[in-house]
């Protein structure tokens, strides 16, 4: 009896053992499957990861490869007779050209294309293509390029933009002289008021808005109420260029960015006697500053100001006066662009006020003069905010004369904006 039971016991006891086996087997097996799929999961992150790096790699290499081409196009326009005069001289030009591996073997490729929209104004496109690792990546850049070249041809205009005119929330003044735009001519804003001694003149259309005021004495010119103005190309102006009659180069005292800055910031009231000041970097009046220029202020760059109302330890609006002699340049000039911020204080200029780019007013402070005696010239124009003191612009065509006797021609290409697509 007791060795059935034992017989039992032993029965009982293999069984269980075998069950815990088959368990323990199982969950082997789980536990590879899992470490399997984690390894699967790890090595597939590890490829997509390394996708990705490629990706960006190669995304890098053809936004390189489209910006060389772009360039490459640019240099052509600077350097190049054919592209220089087809360029300035034939409002349809197109042209394109191909670079295969650029910068040695497997360095991909760029193709260039550029289309006159008008005389001296083109969009260039580039597409950089590599297709390293089998893993093909496209970039394509666009930018907009243009070159001033008027003789100071300005006609009667004390305002003239070689872009659009935008007016908004102001009150405006157009003396002894036209205001033109080569593009739109837009006028906006409840309460703004803009009067015009003479024409109007607008190659695109003029808009005005219902809340708006203008009054033109002479006649609207327009693509909207024509005949639409002509287009005249934008005077042009020899910033820094090797011709001995460039305003670097005639310039009597030539500083660098923080040369300029440092004499603004130690000279809270400061008067500029020479014909000519150059400055290769920004300006910037900020900070209770009141410049005075008996002359001309020439900047390769940017001209801000009333940009901080607070600046080495000084607060307040600054404040700008320009005086001109007769045979002399006078104003302020901007390689790019020319800002009067909402800082700005008393604005007394007897001048050319030149932006190869973009020139901005805006304001906020009661009742400062503002005024300009001899005109704007500039890419684009926008006046905004500029309805609780007024703008006047006084039109004088021998203080101009003076301002681009200096130069006939301008070697500067513009970039206007940059866009990309993939």
């Amino acid at each position: 009896m007791d060795f059935q039971l034992y017989k039992l016991y032993k029965l009982s006891t293999i069984s269980q053992l075998k069950q815990k086996d088959g368990a323990a087997l199982l969950i082997t097996i789980l536990i590879m499957f899992l470490l399997l799929f984690l390894g699967i999961y790890v090595l597939n992150f590890s490829l997509t990861e390394t996708k990705i790096a490629n990706s960006q790699i190669n995304g890098t290499k053809t936004y390189y490869l489209a910006e060389a081409g772009i360039n490459e196009m640019v240099w052509k326009l600077k350097n190049n007779a054919d592209y220089k005069q087809n360029f300035e001289t034939n409002p349809t030009w197109t042209d394109s050209f191909t670079r295969n591996e650029p910068f040695g073997a497997n360095s991909g490729s760029y193709t260039t294309s550029i289309v006159n929209t008008s005389l001296a104004h083109g969009t260039i496109t580039s597409t950089g293509i590599s297709n390293a690792e089998n893993n093909a990546s496209q970039r394509i850049i666009k930018t907009y390029i243009y070159k001033a070249l008027g003789q100071a041809n300005m006609g009667d205009n004390g305002s003239y933009a070689d872009g659009n005119i935008n007016i908004s929330f102001s009150k405006v003044n157009f003396y002894d002289g036209n205001a033109h735009s080569n593009n739109t001519f837009t006028v906006n804003g409840y309460g703004t008021i803009v009067n015009i001694n003479k024409d109007l003149n607008a190659v695109g259309q003029y808009t005005k808005n219902w809340g708006a005021t203008v009054n033109v004495d002479g006649t609207i010119h327009s693509a909207n109420y024509p005949p639409a103005a002509n287009p005249i190309a934008m005077p042009a102006v020899d910033f820094d260029s090797d011709n001995p009659n460039s305003y670097k180069n005639k310039a009597t005292h030539v500083y660098t960015e923080t040369q300029f800055d440092d004499l603004l910031k130690n000279n809270q009231n400061l008067v500029l006697n020479d014909p000519i000041t150059y400055v290769n970097g920004n300006i910037k009046l900020r900070g209770n500053q009141n410049l005075t220029i008996n002359g001309l202020l020439v900047s390769n760059n940017d001209i801000t100001i009333g940009s901080n109302i607070c600046w080495n330890s000084r607060c307040g609006l600054s404040s700008i006066t320009t005086n001109h002699t007769t045979g002399n340049p006078a104003g302020i000039l901007a390689k790019r662009k020319i800002i009067f911020d909402i800082f700005t204080g008393t604005v007394n200029i007897t001048g050319l006020v030149y932006a190869n780019d973009q020139l901005s007013i805006l304001g906020f402070p009661f009742g400062l003069n503002f005024t300009i005696v001899g005109g704007l010239v500039s890419r684009k124009l926008t006046i905004t905010s500029f309805y609780f003191r007024i703008l006047n612009i006084y039109y004088n065509n021998a203080v101009l004369a003076d301002a681009f006797e200096a130069t006939q021609f301008s070697p500067t290409i513009t970039v206007e904006h940059w866009e990309e697509e993939y």
